[in-house]
């Protein structure tokens, strides 16, 4: 539940038109292609691709995709260009409704609890930390594998904080833009969809970003409360990152923040 927008690498000079509409199965070719082109720059998930295939991303996000359009607590946009008529979609975002509306009395009373014990936070209150990563045993070396438990790991640790039985909150689980199109507000406007529609529900929305996509995030007034960084070398088993004039470096460190916005 990664979610990413990259910087544009030569945003355009003049921005194009669009408008932000409720997304169709149609779509799902066009949401698949922006959201891998979109992190095509993105070291976690270029390391994980030399194993996992270089279109793992892409074939994922349209798997999300197509099952999330199914629920009935998933609302997802796309940004498509031009105000009228089905134009190209240029970006897109997905987000659930997490335990609303709920109309059983018992479950009411665990979510007011709940979010009386959730209290605003700033960037020097963070949530506890998350597990500590795997370590190699003896003769051990990691892989993409252990990378992968030790993210996992994190995510279910910051989730059981971030929405406990009853919280009602928004929970952004993907956010793209064409990359050719970034840097002319599409990310803000759709970001500005589910924030708008937060505040009026009056709950509190919060996003596993990826670490390009946390500056977009910030600007939407999301904060970050918590944090996975990792070394990817350490994964990468002996492996370095192939530039593209054929010169090789290290993966470096990469981080993910998780990000909170309560309501207006």
């Amino acid at each position: 539940m990664t979610m990413t927008e990259t910087p544009s690498r030569s945003p355009p000079q003049t921005k194009t038109a669009f408008k932000v509409v409720p997304a169709t199965v149609a779509d799902a070719d066009a949401i698949a292609d922006i959201s891998g082109d979109s992190f095509l720059d993105d070291s976690h998930t270029l390391l994980k691709a030399i194993w996992k295939g270089k279109d793992f991303h892409r074939e994922g996000s349209k798997e999300r995709f197509v099952s999330a359009l199914s629920n009935p607590r998933f609302d997802i946009l796309v940004a498509r260009k031009g105000l009228e008529g089905e134009g190209e979609v240029i970006g897109f975002i997905m987000a659930v409704r997490h335990e609303y509306p709920n109309p059983d009395p018992e479950v009411e009373a665990a979510r007011i609890a709940a979010r009386d014990a959730l209290t605003k936070r700033t960037e020097n209150d963070l949530l506890p930390s998350p597990p500590a990563p795997i370590q190699a045993s003896e003769g051990q070396v990691l892989t993409v594998k252990e990378l992968e438990e030790t993210t996992s790991g994190a995510m279910s640790h910051y989730c059981g904080l971030l929405m406990p039985r009853g919280a009602q909150c928004r929970v952004i689980y993907g956010c793209s833009v064409a990359p050719s199109y970034q840097g002319q507000g599409v990310g803000s406007a759709l970001m500005k969809w589910v924030t708008d529609h937060a505040d009026q529900d009056q709950v509190y929305s919060w996003v596993s970003s990826s670490m390009g996509a946390k500056g977009a995030y910030a600007k939407a007034g999301y904060v970050e409360v918590g944090r996975l960084e990792l070394r990817l070398d350490d994964y990468a088993q002996g492996i370095k990152w192939k530039q593209e004039d054929g010169s090789e470096k290290e993966w470096g460190t990469y981080f993910w923040p998780y990000m909170r916005r309560d309501p207006k």
